[in-house]
């Protein structure tokens, strides 16, 4: 009955964070800005899934906490979203070959599944881990 309907975020530069999703697959397909622009929301799909993007003229910046997963996850809320790959040393080195992240260390996570962190341009979190 239920299914995933998006994933959303805010950001400082909706056209540098389009960029930065599109590497990985995803595609704007709707849009919409205030006639003061003082917001504009994008929609990109990858697959089934879709990633809202929020981007606000006037805008709080992330807390320091919400950028690692060392700080983060002991707080209460939405951590991050993560992309599923087939193989993740392919994954690690499309991201280093795109410029995207360096030293991306592989770890295994507490359910056994290989997974990966980088940061999007506005350092939200992003994990890359392996299907089953």
């Amino acid at each position: 009955m239920f299914n995933v309907n998006h994933i959303a975020i805010s950001v400082t530069d909706s056209e540098k964070s389009i960029e930065f999703y599109k590497k990985f697959g995803f595609e704007n397909f709707k849009s919409w800005k205030a006639n003061d622009d003082s917001i504009k929301i994008n929609m990109l799909k990858l697959n089934n899934t879709v990633l809202e993007i929020f981007c606000y003229k006037e805008y709080t910046e992330l807390p320091e906490t919400a950028k690692s997963t060392a700080t983060d996850l002991s707080i209460i809320g939405t951590k991050h979203f993560a992309l599923g790959v087939e193989d993740i040393e392919k994954a690690k080195e499309f991201v280093k070959i795109n410029g995207i992240a360096d030293n991306m260390k592989i770890k295994v996570g507490r359910l056994g599944k290989p997974y990966f962190f980088i940061k999007d341009p506005d350092g939200i979190l992003v994990e890359i881990i392996e299907n089953d």
